[in-house]
């Protein structure tokens, strides 16, 4: 079976006709390959792969209605743990507050809830993450689509040391390296310092989020794919 993202791109426009095969014998044609990925579910996978892959069949809207759902449960968990942590605190200082004399051990508990509160605020996520979600999903789907190969073993997964085929450990065998932290920051347009201080971990969460969805509506096309030529 074809990979699933190299038959969507003959749905862009092109010059050259993909859909005959050896000896002019018909294979998959464009009208197969869009019923296939009618049978992906709705949802963030399929509006990721269809971005990445089909910008002809793409909507920016439905993708970032699609983000912004997950985005909305991740936000409420955190203003939770947020909330739950300024009251932890709140009553920490209350209970020593209550006597002239304040106990060791009433201070150990407010320096315990107060460092628990500063992790927790320092873990959440910046006030401006939702007028950055544009520039950092855009940044997320160009980072999917176009795979930065490792330059150790042009993209092999593997390198011959001592006439030996060994993985390649920069990579880990997977042919492609991440995107630099000083790209990242460029894509959606920070400095590299401000990327590693307020928006990596959003980053990094919104990727692996948008990579895991994508990888599944890939796999639901190839079954549905399979499944068309077994017929």
């Amino acid at each position: 079976m074809s990979n699933p993202r190299e038959l969507m791109a003959r749905l862009n426009p092109q010059t050259i006709k993909y859909d005959v095969g050896r000896g002019g014998v018909s294979e998959l044609t464009n009208q197969d390959i869009a019923a296939a990925l009618a049978f992906v579910p709705a949802g963030l996978g399929r509006e990721v792969l269809t971005a990445c892959w089909w910008e002809g069949g793409a909507s920016n809207a439905r993708l970032m209605d699609a983000v912004l759902a997950a985005v909305s449960v991740e936000w409420s968990r955190q203003a939770k743990r947020m909330g739950d942590a300024r009251t932890e605190l709140g009553i920490a200082e209350a209970i020593a507050g209550w006597n002239r004399a304040t106990s060791p051990e009433q201070r150990r508990a407010v320096e315990r809830a107060r460092a628990r509160y500063e992790a927790v605020r320092d873990e959440s996520w910046p006030r401006e993450t939702g007028a950055m979600l544009p520039a950092l999903v855009k940044s997320c789907v160009k980072e999917i689509a176009c795979r930065n190969h490792c330059a150790d073993c042009d993209g092999r997964g593997h390198v011959v040391r001592a006439n030996l085929v060994v993985c390649c450990t920069k990579c880990l065998g997977s042919g492609v390296v991440p995107m630099s932290n000083s790209a990242r920051a460029k894509a959606i347009g920070r400095d590299e310092a401000s990327f590693r201080r307020n928006w990596s971990a959003v980053y990094m969460w919104l990727l692996g989020l948008m990579t895991d969805a994508e990888q599944d509506a890939a796999r639901s096309m190839a079954r549905a794919l399979s499944s068309d030529r077994a017929a």
